[in-house]
């Protein structure tokens, strides 16, 4: 009797669902239409917009009508034309046989891997990394070891000859951070001479410091490929074409196994004019878009690092990685939270194994990064006034039951804390009052945006006043209508 086969073999049947980048459309059926608009801060794209939004260099028009034409046959299978423009960007001496195409990171990185790992094969690479790493390792086989980065590249031989691939996005991701050229290249001679393939993945060098590429250095070394982006660089996810570089030996060997006509006509006329825009590398294009970046992201760390709970980490790219170790809210609900407002940023979780500290904010002009700025102060107060309204039924329910009321000698909800308090509630049920004959008034918070700061009123710290106001709050009824009593007898006479 034969034996019944399932339909994915072992290693496919265990990978899970790709949740790479954000699915605008389900997002936007969520949201309230009146924000409907959506900034998508969740991806790595180049802020400046994309190239054929910039001081009109390419004409898209006249390139789509141009290709146009293609589209009723199958394209040339060896991208002549674009592997001579990517070779033509990069520079350092390369040809069109340094070149191989691909209509994406992911395909490229997924092709190299395919034709490279065999099952029970190690894979090293820095932890955190992308999920994506994992899980096309997974697919062949493969075992995956995370170091941490600085670990990975002082890794001994011992280990290096163990491993069949060593994997690293340059600059990091999600951290953003860029190892130099410096260091990188006695690490890639090292894994030469161990045999140990090196795939390093630069999707955002262009928009970092393009001069750290390793792609010089592939001529004599047959176990470098470097994988390059121009989504990322020139804003235009929407035309699906990448490439890889490496030495003519290996570059032959690959583009033997890859995919066939994977870039589509549209894709590859466009693309192919991108790169062999003027200036290659240094046009005025990305250089206005580096200096962007570098404005921005020093404008944005002083930003948000001085809102409550927000630890921005030292960046050399168009993004960042932010702890919120000390915010009163994980990764998840940060994210949500803001989506719920059209604002996307990426939640980290699955690149820190399911650990939700870390979320990555990739960087806008600076008026899209005010707005997103207003709107996490937004999330901040009204989720601390959320949880503050939970914490106060507890305060209630403590005294109903005879328990003491709960006294707390500080509290984490800002603007209300300041030292030295001693809150017989955890939050006041009336912020935010808006009343300045409270004491209270409006301040500019942490945010840069104006809150209702409460540090001067003293009302709900008197123990014979909160002793009164909780009276109230007990008494059978709606919650609102009793913090509004609770106002109107105990609060405004006295004011």
């Amino acid at each position: 009797m034969k034996k019944k086969r399932a339909v994915l073999n072992d290693n496919a049947s265990m990978i899970a669902q790709c949740h790479h980048g954000t699915l605008l459309d389900e997002l936007r059926a969520k949201t309230d239409p009146q924000k409907a608009n959506t900034i998508d801060f969740s991806t790595r794209l180049n802020p400046m917009g994309s190239i054929f939004q910039y001081q009109n260099i390419l004409d898209l028009h006249g390139l789509i009508n141009t290709s146009k034409n293609l589209i009723g046959q199958y394209p040339d299978n060896r991208y002549l034309e674009f592997r001579n423009a990517a070779a033509g960007f990069v520079g350092k001496g390369l040809t069109s046989s340094n070149i191989i195409p691909g209509s994406g990171i992911c395909e490229i990185i997924r092709l190299v891997l395919g034709c490279t790992l065999e099952k029970g094969d190690i894979v090293l690479v820095p932890f955190p990394s992308p999920p994506e790493y994992n899980r096309y390792s997974g697919l062949f086989g493969a075992r995956v070891i995370p170091l941490p980065p600085h670990e990975l590249l002082l890794a001994d031989d011992d280990l290096l000859s163990c491993a069949r691939v060593v994997l690293l996005s340059n600059p990091g991701n999600p951290g953003g951070r860029l190892i130099s050229r410096k260091e990188l290249r006695p690490f890639a001679e090292r894994c030469a001479e161990q045999r140990t393939l090196l795939i390093v993945d630069e999707s955002c060098i262009e928009l970092s410091d393009p001069s750290q590429t390793l792609a010089g250095h592939i001529f004599d070394n047959d176990f470098v490929v470097v994988v390059r982006s121009i989504a990322h660089a020139f804003a235009i996810p929407g035309l699906n074409a990448a490439y890889a570089i490496a030495s003519e030996k290996t570059v032959q060997l690959f583009n033997n196994a890859r995919l066939p006509w994977s870039i589509g006509a549209f894709s590859d006329v466009l693309c192919t004019a991108v790169l062999n825009i003027e200036g290659g590398i240094n046009s005025s294009y990305l250089e206005d878009s580096r200096e962007l970046i570098r404005s921005q992201r020093n404008y944005l760390i002083s930003r948000i690092g001085r809102i409550y709970g927000f630890s921005p980490q030292p960046s050399d790219a168009n993004y960042l990685l932010v702890d919120l170790k000390d915010l009163f809210m994980d990764s998840h609900t940060l994210t949500g939270n803001l989506a719920s407002k059209g604002f996307l940023i990426k939640d980290c979780s699955n690149f820190f194994q399911a650990e939700k500290q870390f979320v990555r904010i990739g960087l806008h002009v600076q008026e899209d990064n005010e707005i997103l700025l207003k709107a996490i102060g937004e999330v901040l107060t009204e989720t601390s006034k959320e949880d503050a309204r939970e914490r106060l039924e507890v305060t209630i329910e403590s005294a109903a039951a005879g328990s003491a009321p709960a006294s707390r000698g500080t509290c984490q909800y800002y603007p209300c804390h300041f030292e030295g308090q001693d809150c017989t509630f955890c939050f006041c049920p009336f912020y935010a009052c808006e009343d300045e004959r409270t004491g209270g008034k409006w301040i500019v918070g942490s945010s840069g945006n104006k809150v209702w700061s409460c540090e001067n009123c003293t009302y709900i710290h008197q123990s014979r006043l909160s002793r009164q106001i909780l009276d109230i709050l007990m008494e059978e009824g709606d919650t609102e209508d009793n913090i509004k009593k609770a106002w109107n007898l105990v609060i405004k006479p006295l004011l």
